[in-house]
């Protein structure tokens, strides 16, 4: 239990920390960026990127670097995923000041999904 504990801390700290900054910060708080690139998908992206990575080097060290490959996915993929659509879902049901973009989420995803396979990839090297 107490390595659980430990592992789970960070990762739920920047949970938390994504939650603030996508529902609680109203979007007239946020200061404009230049015209072109549509940055809050790229924060998404980064957001859950860094979630994901954290999650599973947790979960890497946690089970002394030899996870199950399956259950490694769910937690840094899969639970980040599903994570960003309750977000997305509560902007849009209970959070006024925000809103729920499709794009969102999908960045979201797209920065689990390249955490993961980034892992994945660095776990096969470390083999």
């Amino acid at each position: 239990m107490n390595s659980l504990l430990r592992y789970s801390i960070l990762p739920l700290i920047l949970g938390l920390l994504i939650f603030i900054l996508t529902c609680l910060i109203s979007s007239d708080n946020i200061p404009g960026m230049p015209e072109g690139l549509q940055w809050d998908k790229f924060a998404h992206f980064g957001m859950f990127f860094l979630l994901s990575i954290v999650i599973m080097y947790d979960y890497y060290r946690m089970h002394n670097k030899t996870p199950s490959r399956g259950r490694w996915i769910f937690w840094g993929l899969i639970v980040p995923v599903f994570y960003g659509g309750l977000i997305e879902l509560l902007q849009k049901y209970f959070f006024s000041t925000r809103s729920a973009e499709w794009g969102d989420w999908i960045a979201d995803i797209a920065g689990s999904l390249i955490a993961t396979i980034i892992a994945i990839i660095v776990f096969k090297i470390k083999r």
